[in-house]
């Protein structure tokens, strides 16, 4: 039959390694593999147009990575509003050694088309790499202030005034002349 001292001994070594997990689980989900720290996480815009966000690279994962190791997942998004897109890797590829730190790169774009009312729109950004690590998640914002109805242009106003006081001196020319009639 079963020797109950060995089932013991079974019970302890599983409970060890699940103690080497849990602790090896807690020590890389409190400090990432991989980061990236942005120079700006928030731009405003007036209008449409795109947004380059900058920033750093950092990588801790036990190995040298290439810039196209690395990719961004974009989530929490309005799709309608902005279009994200991965510069690092795309734009300029560089090796990054295990323990270092990029320069100041491109790291990706994001293209605004909502215009409207005045609202904010943000990314919920996280870094991986090829090996499934992951960063911790950033959240970036493009702030819409809105269009105003404002006064026309300059050159607009002065064309249009100029050509409204000849009109209105023709007429007034016009009405001070007594008129020809033609005889036939």
């Amino acid at each position: 039959m079963n020797d109950p001292s060995r089932c013991i001994a079974c019970l302890r070594g599983l409970a060890a390694a699940s103690g080497l997990w849990l602790a090896a689980s807690t020590v890389c989900a409190g400090n990432p593999l991989i980061s990236f720290d942005l120079t700006q996480p928030q731009f405003t815009a007036t209008g449409n147009g795109t947004f380059t966000f900058t920033g750093t690279v950092t990588n801790d994962s036990g190995m040298t990575l290439n810039a196209s190791d690395f990719f961004f997942n974009f989530s929490g998004f309005n799709a309608t509003a902005v279009d994200p897109a991965q510069d690092l890797g795309v734009v300029s590829e560089f090796a990054l050694a295990n323990g270092g730190t990029s320069a100041t790169v491109s790291l990706f774009d994001v293209t605004f088309t909502k215009p409207g009312a005045a609202q904010m729109f943000p990314i919920l950004v996280q870094l991986e790499d090829i090996n499934n690590d992951l960063s911790a998640a950033q959240t970036v914002t493009i702030a819409f202030r809105g269009t105003t109805a404002g006064a026309p242009e300059t050159p607009t106003l002065l064309l249009f005034s100029s050509a409204m006081i000849a009109l209105g001196l023709r007429a007034r020319w016009r009405s001070r002349t007594p008129q020809r009639h033609s005889r036939r």
